[in-house]
């Protein structure tokens, strides 16, 4: 077998992990937003309903009406709970690519000739360019923490081994 056979696979598998990490990360990201603008949103719409039978001042009701006209609007605009879903299933999309070339690397791999070879690695490089192309990109916040996150993780791989 070919060394670069199996140097590209794993490659492939690799990029599958911080990919789906970095999808992972950015779902963490985009539902804490979604929470957090529900969150903002329910509290001002009743807290301006309370304060609408109550002698408050207009003010105080205009304020919070305000706020929960905002924290609507960007629910509305941002759409976190869409953009969570996505990162979440291209997440598991990467991961499902990176298991299925584990399995192919430990099981196949020895079987197969060089022509079968080659096809294979280029469905599964086919594969992983479709999901970069259709995913949302990954927030830079998210693929520096996952970036550090697998730094540890090999050092202390390292470490122990």
């Amino acid at each position: 077998m070919n060394n670069q056979f199996y140097k590209e696979l794993q490659h492939i598998q690799e990029n599958c992990k911080y990919s789906a990490k970095g999808h992972f990360e950015s779902a963490k990201y985009w539902r804490m937003w979604n929470y957090g603008l529900m969150l903002v949103s329910i509290i001002s719409v009743c807290a301006c309903l309370a304060l609408t039978f109550s002698d408050w001042d207009k003010i105080w009701i205009g304020g919070i009406g305000l706020i929960f006209s905002l924290a609507t609007i960007l629910l509305i605009f941002l759409n976190p709970q869409e953009k969570y879903l996505s990162h979440q299933n291209s997440g598991n999309d990467y991961l499902a690519l990176r298991n299925e070339t584990r399995i192919f690397l430990e099981y196949e791999l020895p079987k197969l000739n060089e022509d079968d070879l080659i096809t294979k690695i280029k469905e599964f490089n086919s594969k992983r360019d479709t999901l970069n192309k259709y995913s949302l990109p990954i927030l830079e916040k998210a693929y520096k923490n996952v970036k550090q996150q697998i730094e540890v993780q090999k050092t202390t791989q390292d470490c122990a081994g």
